[in-house]
């Protein structure tokens, strides 16, 4: 036979994770509320993190302790390389969350480079470069969107101006563009254990100029896109199928985004390894 817990029981369990307030909110009020996505995440981490000190950690860094759970349970991750890194928030959570990382940070746009390197240089694992990863050596021009996370080497589709009608281009810049091979070479990064790609459409340049540490990366961490939302966008397939090639496998998918129709557009996609390819 089950038994319940008590009512102090349950008094007791609320006051410990914060939804008491809530709870008796709900009591008086015709409206009913609902917790938000850290109390989730709080109760997650209760049951199921091990590690000492977890309630310390800021929210961004609870939110990435528990979404790459997965893989650093899994996976010996010690360089990360996040293309597309924007002002670091990833970068710095997890940091926070997975103390003694590497990160190399590519950026293109100037203003939000700018950010991300004050934000990042007291933190000497952190290695800013302002530059936009593709396949070849070059410039080209970026679409910078006041939407900072909106801008891409591609220009909207129609689609996403539909989507998203906040989106507003504010003009182009000019950027670097190098093969990321050639930039970790230069770097002198032997190893990519996680990838993180955060490109609007970009991603199928990148990963053709990424061939030779793809071979050994351990999980790549990529937008898909499921309806085309810049013009030559990758698309869900062509980013799984090139994944796949490379001998990892598709095993989560995070963050999905909804625009003006309410459907799923976008949504992350997480490719692991078992073993090393060859």
């Amino acid at each position: 036979m089950v038994t319940r817990p008590s009512a102090l029981a349950r008094l007791a369990a609320s006051v410990r994770d914060g939804t008491l307030p809530l709870k008796i909110l709900n009591r008086l009020s015709r409206v009913q509320y609902v917790h938000g996505p850290q109390v989730a995440i709080d109760r997650y981490l209760e049951r199921h993190c091990t590690c000492e000190g977890w309630q310390r950690l800021s929210a961004a860094a609870r939110t990435a302790l528990v979404q790459y759970h997965p893989l650093f349970r899994t996976h010996a991750i010690r360089t990360v390389v996040h293309v597309g890194a924007h002002a670091g928030a990833m970068a710095l959570a997890l940091d926070e969350a997975h103390p003694g990382l590497e990160f190399h940070l590519l950026e293109p746009q100037p203003d939000v480079f700018r950010e991300l390197a004050e934000r990042t240089r007291h933190r000497s694992n952190m290695h800013c470069l302002n530059v936009a990863a593709g396949t070849k050596e070059g410039r080209q021009a970026m679409y910078v969107d006041a939407f900072s996370q909106a801008s891409s080497l591609l220009a909207y589709a129609p689609l996403a101006l539909e989507e998203f009608p906040f989106l507003e281009t504010r003009g182009a810049a000019e950027v670097p563009v190098r093969p990321l091979d050639a930039v970790l070479d230069e770097q002198r990064v032997d190893q990519m254990d996680l990838l993180i790609l955060d490109v609007q459409g970009y991603e199928d340049e990148v990963l053709r100029g990424a061939g030779r540490r793809l071979r050994t990366c351990g999980a790549v961490v990529a937008e898909l896109s499921l309806q085309p939302l810049y013009v030559g966008s990758s698309t869900f397939d062509s980013v799984y199928q090139a994944l796949v090639s490379e001998g990892f496998a598709l095993r989560y998918l995070w963050n999905p985004a909804e625009g003006e129709s309410r459907q799923v557009l976008q949504v992350d996609g997480v490719f692991v390894r078992d073993a090393v390819h060859e």
